[in-house]
């Protein structure tokens, strides 16, 4: 079962899912590893990407989640908005216990959630939500990525000078014409 976090009234939501008013929960500072837990929201697995702009709900300024800050973003365990990364790093607002107990048990480092995982929790967000219109995933139809190894930088650099032709790129660039004819 996933649980919401940072789903205020402000937002629109209604009573079950929301946190209450964004305004009540502003705190004068967070968790000392707040940095890191925002670091954490934004690197989160993103579920939807609506197409809209948003600003502060408490201000009414943009800020850097502004494009698609309602999208929902994951880790698993966690559904929270895109923009909830900036509510926690402006106003400090409190974090369930279990949510940090679960981020600092990670080390603040986002877990793996591809394939037939991230199928099942799509799915669970789709129904939570009231989204029967959009069509969901059927986790044994979902492959996982095939292991792959990745080159270094000095493999690429080798690999990529062996192949380039030798000699010139192509034709240099033409010469703009000149405006005598036109009477310019």
């Amino acid at each position: 079962m996933l649980k919401l976090l940072g789903f205020f009234d402000d937002f629109g939501h209604s009573g079950e899912v929301a946190a209450g008013p964004l305004g009540a929960q502003v705190q004068a500072s967070g968790e000392h590893d707040e940095a890191k837990i925002v670091e954490y929201l934004d690197v989160g697995h993103r579920l939807t990407y609506p197409m809209e702009a948003g600003v502060d709900v408490l201000t009414g300024e943009v800020h850097r989640h502004t494009s698609g800050c309602s999208s929902l973003v994951t880790d698993g365990m966690w559904v929270w908005r895109a923009d909830f990364a900036h509510y926690l790093e402006a106003y400090h607002v409190p974090l369930p216990a279990d949510f940090v107990a679960r981020v600092r048990g990670l080390r603040h480092q986002m877990p793996d959630l591809v394939g037939a995982d991230f199928a099942p929790v799509f799915n669970e967000v789709l129904l939570g939500f009231g989204w029967t219109h959009v069509d969901r995933w059927d986790a044994e139809s979902v492959l996982r990525p095939e292991p792959r190894t990745v080159l270094t930088r000095a493999e690429f650099v080798s690999k990529v000078r062996q192949e380039r032709p030798s000699g010139g790129w192509g034709k240099a660039p033409r010469k703009p014409r000149s405006n005598k004819k036109h009477g310019f």
